[in-house]
């Protein structure tokens, strides 16, 4: 089965145009041919089909899912397990000319080396997440916005997904999301962030390259935030995520949800600890304020700040 994924997903990487063909809530996987066969034999008749514009626009997010988990979680039948060496990423001191390695220095690595390798193999372990859009690279800034986004689309408008069934494939997608920004936050035993991987791969090499990510051979770096290495808007835009996904399982899985929220609280104190006075923060995504004693949770853009009280 595997075998077979892997020469799909082959074929594929030469009629990408398929990619963009998605399948009806009722079944579990599909083919493009099927449903474009299907799309064909069921349309609505509605000029506008909203319903399944969202529908279709979640498969968005199967078509870019990477890691080891990609074969439990996804929908396509196209799609299998890809970048499976982002959990082996050389914990070594800067980028090799084979692209492999960090961006951390060798004093940050001794330092927190049991922290980055708990298992002690010489690795670190960052395979997850999503791919960039049609590339490989996995980058911060649009995978961080686009899982606050979803997260607060599906918080704004539960009911939609609900009445057309796509609420649990949503509520994969944004664990999914989410559990890798997690897994991309390495926290001391006080709980305090040291450091945040905020991109793995390079585009100067892999947006040369069209391939299917399941047979992608290519060296991918990581790059991590730190207090040597500063940076606010990839670790506010991730603590925004993680707080709006606080309120989207808050009643339907509460463990998780705290988890969520401890990690949000977490991202969000780490730039205010060195202290950066970054016009970002003000600027880009002025994500979130998280208040451990009420419980408060704010988070919004630009335009103004939405808040709600969790109870």
């Amino acid at each position: 089965m595997k075998l077979l994924k892997k020469l799909t997903a082959a074929a594929l990487s030469f009629c990408t145009a398929a990619s963009c063909l998605t399948f009806p809530a009722s079944s579990p996987a599909v083919s493009a041919a099927g449903e474009l066969a299907d799309s064909l034999a069921n349309d609505s008749g509605l000029d506008i089909d909203f319903a399944r514009a969202l529908q279709y626009s979640i498969y968005f997010y199967d078509a870019n899912m990477c890691g080891t988990e990609v074969d439990e979680n996804n929908l396509y039948t196209w799609r299998g397990d890809c970048h499976t060496y982002d959990a082996k990423v050389e914990l070594v001191a800067g980028i090799s000319d084979d692209f492999t390695g960090t961006n951390l220095s060798q004093e940050f690595i001794d330092k927190y080396r049991d922290i980055l390798d708990p298992d002690g193999d010489g690795c670190v372990d960052v395979a997850g997440g999503f791919h960039d859009a049609g590339d490989h690279v996995k980058f911060g800034m649009p995978e961080n916005y686009s899982a606050a986004t979803l997260g607060w689309g599906y918080y704004e408008f539960r009911d939609a997904y609900k009445k057309t069934g796509q609420d649990d494939h949503i509520e994969t997608i944004l664990r999914y999301f989410n559990d890798y920004l997690m897994k991309c936050t390495f926290r001391d035993n006080d709980g305090t962030v040291i450091a945040h991987c905020y991109q793995v791969g390079d585009g100067d090499i892999d947006h040369n390259y069209w391939n299917s990510p399941e047979v992608d051979e290519m060296g991918r770096p990581a790059f991590f935030l730190t207090a040597e290495k500063p940076q606010t808007d990839y670790v506010v835009s991730a603590a925004a995520s993680l707080a709006i996904n606080y309120l989207n399982f808050k009643d339907t899985d509460p463990e998780y949800a705290e988890k969520s929220l401890d990690y949000a609280q977490a991202l969000w104190d780490f730039p205010m600890q060195i202290r950066l006075n970054s016009v970002t923060t003000q600027t880009v995504l002025k994500a979130i304020i998280v208040l451990k004693n009420g419980k408060t949770i704010t988070a919004g853009q630009q335009a103004g700040f939405i808040s709600v009280q969790v109870m």
